[in-house]
């Protein structure tokens, strides 16, 4: 009998004992079940998702009279590397700003630094999306711009991250209202089509009025009614769960560190909400695996006997230790653990191990193994903060995957027999270890000398 390592459950694990699920008696695997490891392309959804623009009329925050300075909601002036964001947008009413809809509209400042660009994150929308960007523009309606800015219309870029950065020119203006602002001239419906090079791209706007034109900044076109749509990938069932997605943390439209956000998150049993991302979790049979050692039946007798079959399954996911995910099955849960519970309504089993009987019958000649599939949990998801800051550039929020023993599925385990390879054959039919004789090895028995 050749044996093969047995794989210990690991310390500290809790133990299940489940009966056997089935039996498979061919050589075969059934056929249909989704694996991880299945090299499967993944293929575009047949039609476009709409995205979730925040603040994409820039109503908000509300504020009275021809025009703010005051900082958009959702939409970062600066820095989106943790370090803040910096002023330098100015919001026109609807009234001076004429839109045909009726919308606030941002003036794009700020020419010649791409780090002073209007931006935003699109949530939702993940890496090898197919996005589309609507939105409207003008040229400035600023008292500050001359008509020489304004005759032949104002530069700006538009680009999604990913994509390649676009060179836009609005229509031309060259009548002043009474008020003595410019007239405008909006062309509604620009669009900017681009495929998503990270998890939730961001959008950046920057105009490009050249400095004898832009007026230190205060002559810049204008644009409103941002929307977006995408084409999102479907689920890639194809990666193991050894090797998930990194996990990503943001703060408003800021990406931060991951330690950042579980310090925030974990700080109280209740400062985050855990949310799946149905379309991307689901359940699945990991690979299958031979369990303990394969029994070559050499006798000419049927073998008949009954035979232990131990398994484990553990967690994966990329937290940091103080999150508590995937959970040691020991002690108190964290608090994150807590919210992926009530978020999830999942309380799985971390690192579980399998103890089972096997009533195994081999034929001679014929050899019998084990092979085991763990049943598994993928879930794809977003912690939040759960009080929601009024401007979202102060929302924490960390995307992370996390796999582990399902709860909703048996393992499954199968009885394999099947005949000896040549070597195996080879092996049963070689000669019993047995101690040489020197003298008399081929004489035949006769009195004793």
């Amino acid at each position: 009998m050749a044996s093969r390592p047995r794989s210990a459950a690991p310390a500290g694990t809790r133990t299940r004992t489940a009966p056997v699920i089935g039996m498979c008696l061919s050589l075969g695997l059934l056929a249909g079940t989704p694996l991880a490891h299945a090299a499967v392309p993944p293929a575009r959804a047949a039609a476009p998702v709409p995205v979730t623009v925040l603040n994409g009329d820039f109503a908000q925050p509300a504020f009275t009279g021809v025009n703010t300075s005051a900082n958009p909601h959702a939409w970062s002036v600066g820095s989106t590397a943790g370090t803040g964001t910096t002023g330098g947008v100015w919001r026109w009413d609807a009234t001076t700003g004429g839109h045909p809809g009726g919308l606030t509209a941002a003036m794009l400042r700020l020419p010649g630094e791409a780090a002073y660009g209007l931006k935003q994150r699109l949530r939702g929308v993940r890496s090898g999306a197919r996005v589309t960007v609507t939105y409207d523009e003008s040229p400035s309606v600023s008292n500050y711009c001359t008509a020489a800015a304004l005759e032949q219309g104002q530069t700006y870029t538009v680009q999604g991250e990913g994509g390649t950065l676009a060179d836009r020119t609005t229509l031309p203006t060259t009548e002043k209202l009474p008020s003595n602002y410019w007239k405008p001239a909006w062309r509604t419906g620009a669009t900017l089509t681009f495929t998503a090079g990270a998890n939730e791209p961001l959008l950046t706007f920057t105009s490009t009025v050249p400095a004898a034109q832009n007026n230190s900044g205060y002559c810049g076109p204008l644009i409103t009614n941002v929307r977006a749509t995408h084409e999102p990938l479907p689920v890639d069932q194809t990666i193991p769960a050894g090797a998930l997605p990194a996990s990503e943390a943001f703060l408003g439209n800021d990406r931060r560190t991951t330690a950042d956000v579980v310090s925030y998150c974990n700080g109280a049993a209740n400062r985050c909400t855990f949310t799946t991302e149905e379309a991307y979790s689901f359940s699945y049979y990991a690979p299958a695996r031979v369990a303990a050692e394969t029994y070559l039946n050499c006798t000419r007798n049927t073998l008949n006997r009954l035979r232990p079959v131990s398994t484990a399954n553990r967690s994966f996911g990329d937290l940091p230790a103080a999150a508590g995910l995937p959970g040691s099955g020991t002690g108190t849960p964290s608090n994150m653990a807590q919210q992926y519970t009530q978020g999830t309504g999942l309380a799985p089993a971390w690192n579980t191990s399998q103890e089972r009987s096997v009533t195994e019958i081999v034929q001679p000649a014929e050899a019998s193994w084990i092979e085991t599939q763990g049943a598994r949990r993928r879930t794809d998801g977003w912690f939040t903060a759960t009080t929601q800051a009024a401007d979202p550039n102060g929302d924490w929020r960390i995307h992370t995957v996390i796999d582990h023993p399902s709860t909703d599925l048996s393992d499954r385990i199968y009885q394999r027999t099947g005949p000896l390879t040549a070597s195996e054959k080879q092996r049963c039919q070689s000669d019993r270890p047995n101690a040489p004789t020197l003298v008399g090895a081929t004489s035949p028995a006769g009195a004793e000398r």
